[in-house]
């Protein structure tokens, strides 16, 4: 015959306690044993929060000092007049562009702001291509203003001569 024996309530509870006790001792010797090769994820994420600070920093204090450099540029260009530029300022024009567009080059910034610098030269190079353009158009109608001045002079003189000559024929044939 078999004889169960019940536990009290009391043995029960501390029956429960120590299996309670022994899973989280198996769960936590299991967990050192299988997870201490793999680092924690939170660890990178303050070094990479600190790294993209530094980065945003870095882009903060070159831009500051780019920030002049666009200023000038654009005054430069924004200067020229209906005239072609004398080649010294339009050599200096094209060395304050080719300056912005290199200003992030020789600096160890992973920001992708700095590709607007990029295209900032870039249309600081077009702005200032028109400018010539339209530098070029205004000779060019000052030039035939003048011509068509000259022209319609000469037209008026040869008018003139023909008129003469038809008068003195006429003259001529009346006599």
């Amino acid at each position: 015959m078999k004889t169960y024996t019940s536990l009290s309530s009391r043995e029960k509870q501390y029956q429960f306690v120590y299996l309670l006790g022994m899973l989280i001792l198996a769960i936590v010797l299991f967990c050192t044993i299988f997870l201490r090769r793999f680092e924690s994820p939170f660890s990178e994420s303050n070094t990479l929060e600190t790294q993209m600070l530094e980065q945003k920093n870095k882009f903060a204090q070159q831009q500051s000092l780019v920030a002049p450099l666009l200023e000038t540029s654009y005054r430069k260009i924004s200067i020229l007049q209906l005239e072609t530029p004398q080649p010294f300022a339009e050599n200096d024009i094209k060395n304050s562009i080719n300056d912005v567009a290199n200003s992030f080059e020789n600096t160890t910034i992973y920001d992708t702001r700095k590709e607007g610098y990029l295209q900032i030269a870039q249309f600081y190079k077009m702005y200032f291509e028109d400018k010539k353009i339209a530098a070029k158009k205004a000779e060019n109608i000052t030039l035939f203003e003048k011509q068509f001045e000259e022209c319609s002079i000469g037209f008026k003189d040869k008018e003139q001569q023909l008129s003469q000559k038809q008068n003195a024929m006429l003259s001529r044939s009346g006599q």
